[in-house]
């Protein structure tokens, strides 16, 4: 006779709670036998069941497709395995990323200086672009990362501190327009941005968290609200 599992059996070996075997059983994922006595049983090939829905689970599979996955023949089920298991492969490699970035963050390095994450602020300036342009060219150049070229990242670094140098101005101020003005000739040497999109530039240093934090650098306070304000003050058509 072919041994029966009761459900402590069942909860001993695999580790699942009562209310989740009662789950499966009223959703027809996992359906017990019932014995002379009346209790839930189990037999060998639901024990196997169920260690595949568990298997399933931990591949983030929900109830509905593990439902139709334990309906495949067994080389069909191990292929959709094999696939998952790529995509889970990805997952953890960006998990990996991400724990390196945190890493960083927690270390004190800025988090625009964070190079797993840089990827994000050309997100910022083509979600801009987005807005105003559509598919336009300006949009469709903006693909490399302003800092990965450090003599770049130089040049930009010292426009601002020049900005910095004039925080005590107003932004109607001559010196600040001379600021303006360079940093419009070192962003033009990028690409060729028009004046509205320099303007979106200069508020995406205000308003997105990641350039308020790589500012501080500066020891300025509210230098990305100046630039933003001296370059709309300067170059905005409005």
């Amino acid at each position: 006779m072919e041994y029966q599992y009761s459900i402590k059996d069942m909860m001993e070996i695999t580790g699942v709670t009562k209310r989740t075997l009662h789950y499966y059983d009223e959703i027809g994922l996992l359906s017990a036998s019932k014995n002379k006595n009346n209790y839930r049983v189990y037999n060998q090939n639901d024990l196997v069941k169920l260690q595949k829905i568990l298997l399933l689970k931990s591949m983030d599979f929900d109830i509905k497709s593990i439902s139709k996955l334990l309906d495949l023949d067994n080389e069909m089920f191990i292929e959709c395995i094999r696939k998952q298991s790529k995509i889970l492969d990805d997952k953890i490699k960006r998990l990996k990323t991400t724990k390196i970035a945190i890493d960083k963050f927690i270390n004190g390095i800025p988090i625009i200086e964070i190079e797993e994450l840089n990827h994000n602020i050309n997100k910022q300036y083509q979600k801009e672009a987005d807005i105003r342009y559509g598919k336009t060219r300006i949009n469709k150049e903006f693909k490399t990362n302003l800092f990965e070229d450090k003599k770049i990242k130089n040049e930009f670094e010292s426009i601002v501190y020049e900005f910095c140098s004039v925080t005590d101005y107003s932004v109607e101020d001559s010196k600040v327009f001379k600021v303006v003005l360079k940093w419009k000739g070192f962003m033009n040497q990028l690409f060729d941005f028009d004046d509205e999109m320099l303007c979106l530039i200069a508020n995406v240093y205000h308003n997105d968290k990641r350039f308020n934090n790589y500012f501080e650098k500066f020891n300025t306070p509210g230098i990305a609200h100046f630039i933003s304000k001296a370059v709309n003050y300067h170059l905005s058509s409005e």
